[in-house]
Order: structure tokens, then C-alpha cells, then sequence
């Protein structure tokens, strides 16, 4: 199962895939590769957890990031917005993971009282340009889209 979102000029917005999970008689082993779920090298990861009720994330874009999300416990849902398309995505452990070019906008909601998000980078923290304004959001992906 994939679903793909592409940025009107080709490029990809975000990808939602799944990883393989071999099931063995002390537990899963859930594998992540380089070249089949994400494409870059991993400069940080950061995780979500303990998070309250009612609790919002994200609310931003990004200038460059690439990054991928995985829910290793409970489940969230996600809104994503790449300028010429809105899709809301429910991320849960049943081994799905989520691509997301740093240019689109995500907001993270309904997270259950056990979610545990975890995020691979391609940057560190001190070189992430962050887009919090969506109106600026909407210039810069506007660009990227040629409008």
C-alpha cells in the first residue's frame, strides 16, 4: 500500500508506505532501509511522547527538510497541505511510514494517550529553516508549484 502526493511541478510532497515487520517468537522486528522507505542520510532523530490531551503539533512547513515518520506506539493523525492538495493521514504501529519533503505544511492531531512518533531527519536542528507563518507557506510553495 502506498499513497504519494507530488508538488504540481513533479517533485514529491509525501509518500505514505509501508516496511516489512518479521514477526519471531520473542516479539516483531520492524526494518527501516535506506533507498526503500526514505532516500537521504539521517542527521537527527527526535521523538514525540507523553503527549497531552488535545495536544497540536506542527502547525508548519519547513524550507528544506526531508524527513521520515514512523508511530512505533499508538497512533496519530496528520494533516498535510502541499499547496495544491489537502490529505488527512492516520499514522498507527501497523507498520506504516510517512515521507514528507520538508516544504509541506503538517499538522498532527488526535494522538492517542500511548503514541510514541518517531522522526528521522536529514538535517540538524541548527541548520532547519522553519515556516510557521502559513501565508508565507503559501509564497514559497507557491513558487515551487510555478504560480
Amino acid at each position: 500500500m502506498k499513497k504519494i502526493s507530488r508538488f504540481s511541478n513533479g517533485s514529491l510532497a509525501w509518500c505514505l508506505s509501508e516496511y516489512p515487520v518479521i514477526k519471531e517468537n520473542t516479539g516483531e522486528l520492524g526494518v527501516i532501509e535506506l533507498g526503500e522507505q526514505f532516500d537521504f542520510n539521517v542527521k537527527r532523530v527526535f521523538f514525540l511522547r507523553n503527549l497531552k490531551d488535545e495536544a497540536v503539533r506542527g502547525e508548519h512547513s519547513h524550507k528544506e527538510l526531508k524527513q521520515l515518520l514512523l508511530c512505533l506506539k499508538g497512533s496519530l493523525e496528520i494533516h498535510l497541505d502541499n499547496g495544491n492538495e489537502i490529505d488527512i493521514i492516520q499514522l498507527d504501529e501497523k507498520s506504516s511510514c510517512l515521507y514528507l519533503d520538508g516544504k509541506v505544511w503538517r499538522k498532527m492531531i488526535n494522538f492517542s494517550k500511548n503514541a510514541l512518533l518517531v522522526v528521522l531527519c536529514d538535517r540538524e536542528y541548527k541548520f532547519d529553516d522553519v515556516v510557521d507563518d502559513y501565508k508565507s507557506f503559501k509564497k514559497i510553495v507557491g513558487h515551487q508549484n510555478g504560480v
